[in-house]
């Protein structure tokens, strides 16, 4: 595993503007984008999906200013470590070779956490510019793992299968770090996890006849946001895998343990072993 901190770039890129650059996007490529283009241009190809144009609008839009909590967040913290003692973690609950890459990078309103492929290798990315704290890092580097692992077994496509990737990735992390509330694995504020808890019945109503969709947008809705008519709160699907899972592991006591563990990970909404 390497912990590649392409902050560090980002933050030169923002010197370079305050010493008064002649134009943002170039100054950009040339401290940030040109240095790391093949993770740059796979974050935006995966996870933006925006026009290449935006890209250089958001860029053009850059003031230094506003990232200064954030230098201050990553000068004083050591990310490498963090990598380390996350990815330490994982590893102890289950095995993965080789390890995921780990890319530290200033976006544009990108996730906080998210599995991508650089160079046709599964790699976890922390999407930074929105931190106030290091407070989820790890949580997020552990959840991360779990996708990495899955999709290097299989690609889910219906919604059954990605409540269950969530789920998975929930309580991977949960078991790397014990000590964290549930309501951190799950992403949540506490009073989320409680409201949950009380309507999930209503919210299976809801979402069961939705399990063999494949419209990505209605994914990631379920699992992010809301759905179009309101009927699930935001992260419904972040709890409701998690809750599949346990399911499975009180079926099958076990399910988790390594090697099992690559089972339970192959596993679709239903409980059945994906091809």
């Amino acid at each position: 595993m390497t912990a590649h901190l392409l902050c560090e770039d980002f933050f030169r890129f923002l010197d370079a503007l305050s010493r008064g650059a002649a134009d943002a996007w170039d100054a950009y490529e040339e401290h940030y984008l040109n240095p790391n283009r093949s993770v740059l241009e796979a974050w935006w190809d995966q996870c933006m999906v925006l026009p290449r144009q935006a890209w250089q609008e958001r860029v053009r839009r850059v003031r230094p200013g506003d990232y200064g909590l954030l230098r201050d967040i990553a000068q004083e913290s050591d990310l490498q470590e963090l990598a380390r003692d996350a990815m330490a973690r994982c590893q102890a609950v289950l095995p993965l070779k080789p390890e995921p890459d780990i890319y530290y990078l200033v976006g544009f309103f990108s996730p906080d956490g998210f599995a991508f492929q650089v160079d046709g290798e599964w790699a976890i990315g922390i999407g930074m510019e929105r931190l106030g704290n290091l407070n989820l890092v790890p949580i997020l580097l552990a959840h991360e793992y779990a996708h990495c692992y899955r999709r290097r077994m299989t690609m889910s496509a219906r919604l059954g299968e990605r409540l269950v990737e969530e789920g998975f990735a929930v309580e991977l992390a949960a078991r790397a770090f014990p000590e964290r509330p549930e309501h951190d694995h799950l992403l949540m504020h506490a009073g989320q996890v409680a409201a949950m808890r009380s309507y999930e019945e209503p919210l299976w109503r809801v979402i069961v006849p939705l399990l063999d969709s494949e419209d990505d947008a209605l994914a990631a809705r379920v699992l992010y946001g809301r759905t179009e008519s309101g009927q699930t709160p935001s992260r419904a699907g972040m709890y409701l895998g998690r809750r599949l899972v346990q399911r499975f592991m009180a079926q099958e006591p076990g399910s988790f343990d390594a090697p099992a563990g690559s089972v339970l990970a192959a596993r679709d909404a239903e409980g059945r072993r994906q091809p």
